[in-house]
């Protein structure tokens, strides 16, 4: 990337914060949909801890569901944010700018 097309990088942090953001829905997605099969099971066999373990998860990846945006728009500052050709680009943006571009 050069710095003289702004809107190419933008761009580009554009689609890597929607990369992100999908990995991470469907993973959660999937996590969840094991947790709902696996749930009468681990009642069954009395693992409490087990049922804790899933209950908490569950709550966080509820909440990051949630607040999707922000947390994809923060990896994708980790991801991108030390290459020299992004950071002037990611140092300008905000989670609801990558997203709404």
């Amino acid at each position: 990337m050069t710095s003289s097309d702004p809107s190419a990088t933008i761009a580009s942090i554009t689609k890597k914060q929607e990369n992100i953001a999908v990995v991470i829905g469907v993973t959660f997605a999937l996590t969840l949909c094991i947790y709902f099969f696996t749930y009468a099971m681990l009642v069954d066999k009395g693992y409490s801890g087990g049922l804790w373990l899933m209950g908490i998860s569950s709550i966080l990846m509820l909440l990051i569901l949630i607040y999707l945006k922000p947390v994809s728009f923060f990896l994708t500052r980790l991801w991108l944010g030390r290459k020299p050709a992004y950071r002037e680009a990611i140092a300008a943006m905000t989670a609801g700018t990558a997203a709404d571009n």
